[in-house]
């Protein structure tokens, strides 16, 4: 069952492996990876709906995979 808690810790697993496949490929980071940081700044009880933070953890989870997928298309190179 979905949550903003389990969401949120998805999100913030995914954010570094995310991360640190950058730093392998040595690729620079993206607008998406620090749009994700900000988004993990907000916790799971903030007065904020729920259903919004699932939504945007995993809408951002799913940004991450793929550009994972496509990191030299879509990463400048060191």
């Amino acid at each position: 069952m979905l949550t903003p808690q389990t969401t949120y810790i998805a999100l913030l697993v995914v954010q570094a492996l995310h991360l640190l496949h950058h730093r392998l490929a040595k690729r620079h980071i993206s607008f998406a990876e620090v749009i994700s940081a900000v988004v993990l700044c907000v916790p799971p009880w903030a007065p904020v709906p729920g259903l919004l933070l699932m939504a945007a953890h995993v809408t951002l989870m799913a940004v991450q995979l793929v550009g994972s997928l496509w990191i030299k298309k879509l990463s400048p190179e060191w």
